[in-house]
């Protein structure tokens, strides 16, 4: 037996959301959007689990481009043995 389930888009959970937190009652919604309740509850607490990592955003995006610049270091160091090697290579060739 297959079951269908419906996906729903992020700008569209956003948008029910937010008219959640403007005041907008959860069965109104509901009834409006042919939703669970509890989909819309899960919703939200996704919602509000979401907004801490906004604010942690600005360091984990240092930690990312500190590790970006390491690689690319890395990837410097690799590319200039790599050259060294194929000349190395051609003279014997």
């Amino acid at each position: 037996m297959q079951t269908n389930r419906r996906n729903y888009s992020p700008e569209f959970k956003a948008r029910i959301v937010l008219e959640y937190l403007q005041g907008k009652s959860p069965s109104e919604l509901c009834r409006e959007h042919t939703l669970n309740v509890n989909l819309l509850y899960k919703w939200h607490k996704e919602f509000r689990d979401g907004l801490k990592a906004v604010f942690e955003k600005n360091q984990s995006r240092a930690e990312y481009q500190a590790k970006t610049e390491k690689l690319e270091r890395i990837i410097g160091k690799q590319t200039i043995e790599i050259d060294f090697l194929k000349r190395g290579l051609a003279m014997f060739n």
